[in-house]
């Protein structure tokens, strides 16, 4: 089995280090990573300007573009085999609840989706790029060697491990996914009359920990496993709409 192996961290980050050493003992891995970190840029693509490929060896190439297109050109511009499974990560820091709109992460997993790949999205409890990631690249390759064939096309499985310190597996949950709160403060760097550079000051994260989501397996030291679909209609409110006939 042929794997890609994306990321918004680049290629020398430890979350794709011991990713690929453990995915290595079992298939064939390819590496394909922004030449910079790309964090937060959910499922920008590339479209009018050029991008930059990088051979950093037969295996391992750098982008100078986003994670979506890593994915892009390892599906369409013949740089290796047509792959089975791409996987995203392992991300430095949780992808949780609304986190997966905006996560470069879940953007790249999800765009593998797009073009009928089977895709994981994956991060760790562990904001450190030179930590440990040994622990969760272990438990990942065995649960894909146990579970690939299992895998839909049509889904996105974001991961989520809890941070660990044992030399066995926290227990799996598969969950819904939570809801998440962000307040945002600006600084201005400059003002004049018109104009004003202003740079993002901090982000307050709030959440709400609902048994079953995914920020209740985390806070209880669980491996959260969220299936996320393609389809963000709300078919509900679709129903709502079209039984009662409203005038457009």
């Amino acid at each position: 089995m042929k794997i890609l192996i994306v990321n918004d961290d680049g290629l020398y980050s430890n979350g794709m280090i011991h990713l690929e050493e453990e995915l290595k003992k079992y298939f064939d891995v390819y590496a394909i990573c922004p030449d910079r970190q790309r964090s937060g840029t959910s499922q920008a693509i590339t479209i009018f300007e050029t991008l930059l490929i990088q051979k950093v060896t037969d295996t391992h190439f750098s982008v100078n573009g986003y994670p979506v297109d890593c994915v892009n050109v390892a599906l369409h511009c013949d740089l290796i085999p047509e792959v089975d499974l791409v996987i995203s990560g392992i991300n430095h820091g949780l992808n949780l609840g609304d986190d997966v709109h905006y996560s470069g992460t879940v953007g790249a997993a999800r765009h593998a989706v797009v073009h009928n790949k089977k895709a994981i999205a994956i991060s760790y409890d562990n904001y450190d790029l030179h930590g440990n990631f040994k622990i969760v690249a272990l438990w990942l390759s065995n649960w894909i060697l146990k579970n690939f064939s299992n895998l839909n096309h049509n889904v996105v499985y974001n991961i989520n491990f809890p941070f660990w310190e044992y030399d066995h597996f926290p227990e799996v949950e598969f969950t819904f996914q939570g809801r998440r709160f962000y307040k945002d403060s600006y600084d201005k760097i400059e003002e004049s009359q018109n104009q004003w550079i202003v740079k993002l000051k901090e982000t307050l994260w709030g959440r709400e920990i609902v048994p079953g989501s995914d920020f209740y397996a985390i806070q209880n030291k669980r491996i959260s496993v969220t299936p996320l679909t393609l389809n963000t209609t709300n078919w509900e409110e679709l129903r709502k709409w079209k039984k009662a006939k409203f005038l457009s």
